[in-house]
């Protein structure tokens, strides 16, 4: 692969998105590579934990806006619908799904973070949540579900989430330094191991019966005409 990193240890599939020279945006080959990582590591019945990490200085700052003049806003919506199966494959995935996020964490990758079941996050870790600015309506049932009514000021208000406040309000469920997270790992998946396959997957397919109305939502957003254009609007305010 030539967007992620794999490696196995134990029962444990390691996932790294290496894009470190982008701040893994997420571009088209990355996230292909990364639906396929993860449903590899579901289909093996050796592996219980799949731990997503990001190389370089931040876990993923988000969807790639670069070569935007490229891009239609079917190429681009088609895009965005593939993000959200990458969404779908970890929330659904039949393992223990664990996020250990550094850095600014931006968008589709915040929305990443909070797909996995169990989130870590360094104490340097931010998070935003910048989609509805350009009108797309992307992971925000999930996190609705997950923060409940405060997912609204996060989205609404555009408020940046630092690594406390993202643990406060249930976004993370730990903050621990990187070099700590090997340890917290091993423990999370020798408890995991205890429980039965068959167990684990009936356990973890309670979370996929809403899968085709987070695909409804998005599509409806997408699919307002302009969306090149909102994006291109959206990336002109961060660089003022």
């Amino acid at each position: 692969m030539e967007y992620v990193k794999t490696w196995r240890d134990d029962g444990v599939a390691w996932v790294q998105l290496a894009r470190p020279d982008k701040a893994n945006a997420l571009n088209a080959g990355l996230v292909e590579e990364l639906v396929h990582a993860v449903a590899g590591a579901g289909d093996d019945e050796g592996i219980h934990t799949l731990v997503l990490c990001g190389a370089g200085r931040s876990f993923c700052g988000g969807f790639d806006l670069s070569g935007l003049d490229d891009e239609t806003d079917a190429s681009l919506a088609y895009r965005f619908l593939r993000v959200e199966r990458l969404l779908q494959a970890v929330a659904h995935a039949p393992l223990y799904t664990v996020a250990v996020a550094h850095g600014p964490v931006s968008g589709a990758g915040a929305d990443l973070v909070a797909a996995c079941r169990r989130r870590i996050g360094s104490p340097d870790a931010v998070f935003r949540f910048p989609g509805s600015r350009f009108g797309v309506v992307l992971g925000t049932r999930r996190l609705r579900e997950l923060l409940g009514p405060r997912a609204y000021s996060v989205v609404l208000e555009q408020k940046a989430l630092d690594a406390d406040r993202a643990r406060q309000i249930g976004l993370l469920d730990q903050v621990a330094a990187a070099d700590e997270w090997p340890e917290l790992v091993r423990g999370i998946a020798e408890r995991v191991r205890l429980i039965p396959e068959t167990t684990r997957r009936q356990i973890t397919a309670m979370d996929s019966a809403r899968h085709l109305e987070d695909i409804g939502q998005l599509a409806e957003s997408v699919a307002i005409p302009g969306l090149r254009e909102r994006i291109r609007a959206y990336r002109e305010t961060l660089k003022k």
